[in-house]
C-alpha cells in the first residue's frame, strides 16, 4: 500500500454536545398542557434506541475478525474491534472501541452511517490503542465493519500520527485514504499540558485496560504505575460516566447539527407570564435501559430531559417541583448515577 501524508480536508462535524430540543422551553413545558410529558424523550435519543434495536441481531453472532465485541469483564467501559487471529497465541488483535466520538484524535476512525447496523456503544475506534484479547474476554457483537473500513483502521493505526493539522478537541473531519476512499477523524491532540482533555481521557482509557488485565498490542505504549488499591475503582466511576450509557454517545452520525446550543440551567416560561425556575438534576441511566423503561420512569416522576448527553454522557432533566428528590438508584428505575 501506499502510504500518504494524512490531510484533514471537510470538516463533518463539530461535537460540543448533541442538540436539544427548542420545545423544552416553550410554555407547553411550563404551562397547564397535560400532554407535554408525553414528549419526554427527545428525537435524537430515539434515533439512538432505534440503532441500538437494528443492531441487536447481531449480539449472538460467532466471533471473527472486523466485529466490534463488548469487553464481557466490564461492558460499561468499552468493545474491542477485531482485526486478526494470533493462533499462536491464541488471542485477538484489535483496538479498543469507547463511544465518544468527540474525543476523536488524529489516529480515532469515526464509525459513521455507512458502518450501520452498528450498536451506538460503538462509536470511536482508537487506532492509536490497539490491545490483545482472548476469546473468553469478548461479549456482545455490537457490529461489523466491512474490509475497506478494517483497512483504514489500519492505515490510521500507522499513518495518524503524521496528520498535521492543528489541534481543535471535538472537530471531527475527513482525511484522505489510499484507493480515494476517506475517513472521519480527529485531530492531533495539544501538546499544552492540560489543554486537551483528550488527553486525560486516554490516560483513564489506559488505566481501565491496566485494571481489567487487558494487554496493550503497541510495544510504544506507555508503562503506567499500577494504581494503588484505595483508588483502585477511581478509574471505573470516571470512565464509566463517559461510558456507561447507552445514550452517552456523541454521536457521528449528528453531521452538521442545526442547532448547537446548549440549555444549561437556563429558564423555562411559564405561559407568557413571567420566568420561573424549576430544578435540574444531572443523571446517567443504566446501559441496558430501554426507551420505554426510561420513558415510563420520566412520565411517572414528572421530569422532561432538557440537556445532553454531556461530555460525561450525563442528562439534565428538569423538575417543575422544586422541592423533588429523585429516588436512587435501584430496582424500578433506570438511574445509574445522579449527579456524576
Amino acid at each position: 500500500m501506499t502510504a500518504l501524508t494524512p490531510s484533514l480536508a471537510i470538516v463533518a462535524a463539530r461535537l460540543p454536545s448533541p442538540p436539544t430540543s427548542a420545545e423544552l422551553l416553550d410554555a407547553d413545558v411550563a404551562g397547564t398542557s397535560p400532554d407535554w410529558r408525553g414528549i419526554a424523550v427527545p428525537e435524537h435519543l430515539m434515533e439512538r434506541f432505534a440503532r441500538r434495536s437494528d443492531a441487536a441481531p447481531l449480539a449472538g453472532r460467532p466471533i471473527a475478525g472486523g466485529q466490534i465485541h463488548l469487553l464481557a469483564c466490564c461492558p460499561g467501559f468499552g468493545a474491542v474491534l477485531l482485526d486478526t487471529w494470533d493462533s499462536t497465541r491464541q488471542r485477538w488483535r484489535g483496538w479498543l472501541v469507547t463511544p465518544d466520538a468527540s474525543y476523536a484524535d488524529a489516529c480515532g476512525l469515526v464509525v459513521e452511517e455507512r458502518d450501520a447496523p452498528a450498536d451506538p456503544r460503538a462509536g470511536l475506534v482508537l487506532c492509536d490503542m490497539p490491545v490483545t484479547v482472548a476469546v473468553t474476554d469478548l461479549g456482545a457483537c455490537l457490529g461489523v465493519f466491512s474490509q475497506e473500513r478494517l483497512q483504514a483502521a489500519r492505515w490510521l493505526e500507522t499513518h495518524g500520527r503524521a496528520n498535521g493539522a492543528t489541534a481543535a478537541p471535538g472537530v471531527i473531519a475527513r482525511v484522505a485514504l489510499p484507493g480515494d476512499d476517506y475517513a472521519l477523524t480527529g485531530t492531533p491532540l495539544s501538546s499544552e499540558l492540560g489543554k486537551d482533555g483528550r488527553v486525560a481521557y486516554r490516560q483513564l482509557l489506559r488505566q481501565g485496560l491496566q485494571q481489567l488485565q487487558i494487554a496493550s498490542a503497541d510495544a510504544a505504549a506507555p508503562q503506567l504505575t499500577p494504581v494503588k488499591a484505595a483508588n483502585a475503582n477511581r478509574w471505573l466511576k470516571i470512565v464509566t460516566a463517559v461510558a456507561a450509557s447507552v445514550m452517552v454517545v456523541q454521536s457521528a452520525w449528528l453531521f452538521l447539527p442545526k442547532d448547537q446550543a446548549v440549555v444549561g440551567n437556563a429558564e423555562f416560561r411559564n405561559g407568557g407570564s413571567g420566568v420561573e425556575t424549576g430544578v435540574r438534576f444531572r443523571v446517567l441511566f443504566r446501559a441496558e435501559a430501554t426507551e420505554a423503561e426510561i420513558r415510563t420512569w420520566l412520565q411517572r416522576e414528572q421530569l422532561e430531559i432538557v440537556a445532553g448527553p454531556d461530555t460525561l454522557g450525563a442528562f439534565t432533566v428538569l423538575s417543575r417541583n422544586r422541592q423533588k428528590v429523585l429516588p436512587p438508584p435501584g430496582p424500578g428505575n433506570p438511574l445509574a448515577v445522579i449527579n456524576p
